[in-house]
């Protein structure tokens, strides 16, 4: 009876020994602070870390209302994050200019530290570039 006893508490440690850890936060303006800094043990069923992304104009004043990164990071599921992800597709676009969101995935003890917060890179499209151009040209052209 001991020996059943103490299997079953060592069994307890060594599933909670295997468990995920992820970072946890909840609505932080960027990647920072207690994103970075908070993390959790994942329920046993839990096999993804993400990170959930927004770029939006805060609900608080701002001098011009510039846009700023809301972070939330918390344990899931692979299945219920990639659905989470395909939900947030079309929104997922990561323009300046524009509110979005975006979910990140990923797989391993605390592997949601970093998350992309703004697009791979910047560039003026051919068109825009050609457009103004012209612009230029007719102004001092014609004025």
């Amino acid at each position: 009876m001991a020996t059943e006893n103490i299997l079953i508490i060592l069994l307890m440690f060594v599933s909670t020994a295997l468990a995920l850890e992820c970072y946890s936060c909840s609505n932080q303006d960027g990647n920072k602070d207690k994103c970075v800094k908070t993390s959790k043990q994942c329920e046993q069923n839990q096999d993804a870390c993400t990170s959930y992304i927004r770029w939006a104009i805060p609900p608080y004043w701002t001098p011009r209302g510039n846009r700023i990164y809301f972070l939330s990071k918390d344990c899931d599921t692979q299945v219920n994050c990639a659905k989470r992800q395909s939900a947030l597709k079309q929104s997922c676009v990561r323009d300046w200019y524009l509110d979005w969101a975006c979910i990140e995935c990923c797989s391993g003890d605390l592997c949601n530290y970093y998350a992309t917060l703004g697009s791979q890179r910047i560039s003026v499209s051919t068109w825009t570039t050609l457009l103004l151009s012209f612009g230029a040209f007719i102004v001092t052209r014609f004025v």
